[in-house]
């Protein structure tokens, strides 16, 4: 074998110790976020893990494929939501296999179903924390969503739409989605910047995703 490739391998065992110690070092600071976390703060905050991954994605010179990072970080973010609930539940439209299996990072339990009906129940009683729904289809629940039923859309990702009962946080960042309640069938309306109100009262604030595009500028 020769030297060259001797000290390669050397190379990288030296990164893999390094690494092992970032990583536990990275899991311990999440363990006493959860312990110093008030009662009933959600343990997963769709809208920083977006930035969170939007800033290391923004730092790749191109020598690094997005999507290797991507899982990398995926791996660590649902460890740490499962660290702090093991129980966490994803309910999940059909549909939606391969992007619910790679969120949840063999970390995060999930279950299927065919309608959306079926998603907002799970959600309102309480058996599920979160759920994915395609974004291009949401008017066909958009009505079960907003204060009244304590259900929001708080990010999108790769056109699904992830919603859960946390209020949406303001990034910066922001678009702000409102269904118009004067049509039987609800049209969606994306306002830029976070609100919570429209200058129309027919307008119901149904939730919020980080515009990570607008950040780029």
């Amino acid at each position: 074998m020769s030297n060259v490739l001797v000290e390669l391998r050397q190379k990288i065992d030296e990164i893999d110790h390094a690494l092992l110690e970032l990583v536990t070092r990275r899991l311990s600071v999440s363990r006493q976020i959860a312990m110093a976390k008030p009662g009933g703060s959600p343990v997963y905050r769709p809208a920083r893990e977006a930035l969170l991954m939007h800033q290391l994605l923004s730092q790749l010179d191109g020598t690094v494929e997005h999507k290797v990072v991507e899982r990398l970080w995926r791996v660590l973010l649902a460890s740490s939501v499962h660290s702090q609930r093991p129980n966490f539940k994803i309910i999940s439209l059909e549909g939606l296999e391969d992007f619910t299996s790679e969120f949840s990072a063999s970390f995060l339990d999930f279950t299927f179903c065919s309608t959306g009906d079926h998603i907002i129940k799970q959600l309102s009683e309480n058996q599920a924390d979160v759920a994915f729904f395609p974004y291009s289809e949401l008017a066909e629940i958009a009505s079960s969503l907003g204060e009244k039923t304590g259900i929001y859309l708080n990010h999108k990702m790769d056109n699904v739409a992830i919603i859960c009962k946390n209020m949406p946080e303001e990034t910066g960042f922001d678009i702000s989605l409102f269904r118009d309640s004067s049509f039987v069938e609800p049209s969606i309306i994306e306002k830029p910047g976070f609100s919570l109100n429209s200058h129309s009262s027919e307008h119901v604030h149904i939730g919020a995703w980080v515009n990570l595009s607008s950040a780029l500028k």
